[in-house]
């Protein structure tokens, strides 16, 4: 699998995600997802797989709490995607958020190299 960029999410947001990156390779897009199911404490592998990754999004339903705690923690520019409506994402926006950042030229700075530059 040679994704660079990592769709993580925890709880409700399983689902959308999960066909969000269906629908992101099944056009050809190149992602990885990972799903928490549990934040305290974090999985003993979690930095290493958040810094195999070019690109971390994190699609959250509240302010971005999550992506604060990778951030801190792991040191990856974990990209937020949040929604505070009260209504689940729908996994056609979040494909459109996937696909933009795939296409995107900013990476994590994680010393990630490929095609991308660091911004």
């Amino acid at each position: 699998h040679d994704a660079t960029t990592l769709v993580i999410g925890w709880g409700s947001t399983y689902g959308p995600i999960t066909a969000a990156v269906r629908r992101v390779r099944r056009a050809g897009g190149k992602v990885a997802q990972a799903h928490l199911r549990h934040l305290n404490p974090f999985p003993a592998n979690l930095g290493q797989v958040l810094r195999a990754y070019e690109k971390v999004i994190v699609p959250e339903m509240n302010l971005g709490q999550l992506a604060m705690l990778l951030r801190a923690r792991y040191l990856v520019d974990a990209r937020s995607h949040t929604q505070v409506t009260g209504l689940p994402f729908k996994a056609e926006q979040l494909a459109t958020v996937i696909t933009h950042t795939i296409t995107s030229q900013h990476t994590t700075g994680n010393g990630h190299e490929g095609d991308s530059a660091h911004v």
